[in-house]
């Protein structure tokens, strides 16, 4: 369907309780890898990735993400301030997959605190 995007996801999303509790669905899920990108951790325990051309992150690639879930996992990961969803391409049983994921905003990340937000934001 075209409304709908593949996701990878290396963080927090893995966690299928988590993902669910977001978003209310369960998605087909293919382990998948991520070139040219490395996984770091902020001081506050956030997993992101950042572009490195020797690095390659491992994950998981969602499927069948449809626009009203894409946007609960936009505000989940505070997409534009804290991350930025982009579109890479990852491998999957060996084939390449274009999907969407989302790179870390390394200052954003770096300040981000859990005093600063309001209860029940991440």
């Amino acid at each position: 369907m075209a409304d709908e995007v593949a996701l990878f996801v290396y963080g927090t999303l893995l966690d299928e309780g988590i993902l669910y509790s977001i978003t209310g669905r369960r998605f087909l899920r293919y382990e998948a890898e991520l070139f040219g990108f490395e996984r770091l951790i902020a001081p506050n325990n956030y997993p992101y990735i950042i572009p490195n051309p020797g690095a390659q992150v491992q994950g998981i690639l969602l499927f069948g993400i449809d626009l009203p879930t894409l946007a609960a996992l936009d505000r989940y990961e505070e997409e534009g301030h804290l991350y930025h969803r982009r579109q890479v391409e990852v491998t999957v049983a060996g084939r390449r997959v274009t999907c969407d994921t989302y790179v870390g905003d390394v200052e954003a990340l770096k300040a981000y605190s859990y005093d600063t937000f309001p209860p029940g934001r991440r």
